[in-house]
């Protein structure tokens, strides 16, 4: 199974790696694990590991995994597996992020999830933020764990630069009131420039699917759309409403479409964050040093952010909404009511 790792300007976009574990190989990381590894506890070193591995950097064969290796892996804690010493930078939701210092000095973020919960094309959209002048982590590597034999997927891990500083949430309340403006400035320059960054179609870079935001249930993808009609006609085929309300949204986005058309902005679809909470928004010293966790983002249409946030954003602290409508460019309530609407199918 290959790995795909976000280009740098070291390496081309289409090279792939598999990060595995097993038996000792005369590499250098092997022999490194090979010592380590009787330091840690024995149902803690399948991911330990993993972690020397991924420092390493290389294509390393350790040979054969147990069904028992596969079992230990899946029943502990993603921060219990890993060196102890690590510091965890965030939990929210069943998300951990630890943070860990190479052998050279480098400190990385590392996001670890469940294969089929972390989307190679999330690191792709954080590396296009962070390469177009958005201050999104920089992204070293998105690695598929896998055992040998046989071959099946254990997690992924997403490696990035780590942003200096507190999130937002932490610090707001000590701020003063010159400091909170002066993060609000910066943080409209941030979207200014997210929303100066565009595609013709509705997704992600490459045209990959994008994460479907109307679903809190379960983890999927939906498109990439052509155009907005085709992403409008999909969120009235969730609907799930009378024949009436259905007929009175699509005449309200025919207009809307019509509109957009008229002022030249037709299919002019923007980077769109997806979870503006002020825990994604990182502070040092009164300036904006980074804006993380990019799992929700994708090209959507200008009012996506906004609506999003409003109507999708249930973890947003409710004070942090005011100062939102502040900073994004706001959309109409019919926009708004339809995201609450499509959201709500099946519920």
């Amino acid at each position: 199974m290959g790995q795909h790792l976000i280009p740098t300007a070291e390496e081309p976009r289409d090279s792939c790696q598999s990060v595995n574990f097993g038996r000792p190989s005369p590499c250098e990381a092997a022999q490194a694990v090979h010592r380590l590894v009787s330091q840690v506890p024995a149902k803690f070193r399948a991911l330990r590991r993993i972690w020397l591995l991924i420092e390493a950097h290389c294509q390393t064969n350790m040979a054969e995994s147990t069904d028992e290796d596969v079992a230990a892996v899946r029943s502990i804690s993603y921060p219990d597996a890993v060196d102890k010493n690590l510091p965890e930078l965030y939990y929210f939701m069943g998300i951990r992020v630890l943070e860990h210092t190479t052998s050279n000095g480098d400190v990385l973020a590392l996001k670890v999830k469940s294969h089929d919960s972390l989307a190679r094309s999330e690191a792709d959209m954080m590396q296009f933020a962070a390469t177009h002048g958005i201050l999104a982590p920089k992204v070293r590597g998105c690695y598929d764990i896998v055992t040998m034999k046989p071959q099946r997927p254990l997690a992924r891990v997403l490696v990035a630069e780590r942003v200096p500083g507190e999130s937002l949430d932490t610090v707001w309340d000590e701020l003063s009131k010159l400091e909170r403006e002066s993060i609000k400035k910066q943080l409209r320059e941030q979207f200014a420039l997210m929303r100066s960054c565009t595609q013709p179609y509705i997704g992600r870079v490459d045209k990959q699917p994008t994460y479907n935001v109307y679903d809190r249930l379960e983890y999927n993808f939906i498109g990439p759309f052509e155009d907005e009609e085709a992403f409008d006609t999909w969120c009235l085929n969730r609907l799930g409403t009378s024949d009436f309300t259905t007929w009175r949204m699509r005449r309200f986005l025919e207009k809307s479409r019509a509109r957009s058309k008229a002022a030249g902005t037709a299919n002019r679809f923007v980077l769109t964050h997806g979870d503006l909470s002020p825990r994604n928004v990182m502070v040092e010293n009164g300036r904006v040093t980074g804006i993380v966790d990019w799992e929700r983002s994708g090209f959507f249409p200008e009012y996506a952010e906004y609506a999003f946030a409003l109507k999708l954003g249930h973890e947003i602290e409710k004070w942090w909404i005011p100062v939102l409508k502040e900073l994004l460019v706001p959309c109409e309530k019919k926009r708004l009511n339809l995201t609450k609407m499509v959201e709500y199918r099946g519920w």
